[in-house]
């Protein structure tokens, strides 16, 4: 435990009222904190405020309005750390979690806890329904969107011309059918990327094509 000020401690954490402040010997102090003569023993290698050291027959000492206050700020900086563990433990249990708007509303009120019993069981909920065919893994869901891609890029490449030869298209034409096209497959790739939870940026290479090809 961290160097504390221990007149400090007094005025946040003063004795009860009507306790003296009169000098304890181990086995008093301990019984005051209601812990064992060995947790005082480990509690001054921590920090525990002592009177008088003991030593060659001579009992410690110690001021129970010292130790009091030294007891309760230990015990406020205990709950703190529980408390930051449980929020970190709810937070990243949510990570695991699918939840829209409103669930997370409503685990907002959730212990720590209950958010990771109902992680795991939404956990294991999801992997049922994978084995049932009732749900499908994004990467398998990524990797069928590109196939379609991938095709619908080669008919819509050779749709420019197929149009340019069929229709007799001039040079200006043709070239505005292409930039629709090109258009067409940049904002595929991109509604395909959200649609599977990526940003559009963040591009992906399909199997069999580069992204050149697909004018991204």
């Amino acid at each position: 435990m961290p160097e504390v000020d221990t007149a400090d401690l007094r005025r946040r954490y003063p004795l009860p009222e009507g306790v003296e402040d009169a000098p304890m010997n181990r086995a008093q102090i301990a019984r005051a904190l209601n812990v064992s003569d060995n947790t005082i023993t480990k509690w001054i290698a921590q920090g525990l405020p002592v009177l008088e050291e003991g030593g060659n027959g001579r009992e410690y000492a110690f001021s129970p309005a010292d130790c009091y206050a030294w007891r309760m700020h230990r015990d406020a900086e205990a709950r703190a750390a529980k408390s930051a563990a449980d929020t970190a433990a709810a937070q990243l249990a949510m990570a695991f979690r699918n939840l829209d708007e409103d669930d997370a509303n409503a685990a907002a009120g959730l212990t720590a806890r209950q958010i990771a019993e109902e992680a795991e069981a939404d956990y294991k909920y999801q992997r049922a329904a994978e084995q049932r065919g009732e749900l499908t893994r994004t990467a398998r869901v990524r990797d069928l969107f590109e196939d379609m891609l991938v095709e619908f890029r080669r008919t819509v490449t050779t749709l420019v011309d197929y149009c340019e030869m069929e229709f007799s298209l001039d040079p200006e034409e043709t070239a505005k059918l292409e930039t629709r096209c090109d258009g067409a497959l940049v904002r595929a790739r991109s509604n395909l990327e959200i649609a599977i939870g990526r940003g559009a940026a963040e591009t992906v290479p399909l199997r069999g094509a580069q992204q050149n090809d697909l004018g991204l």
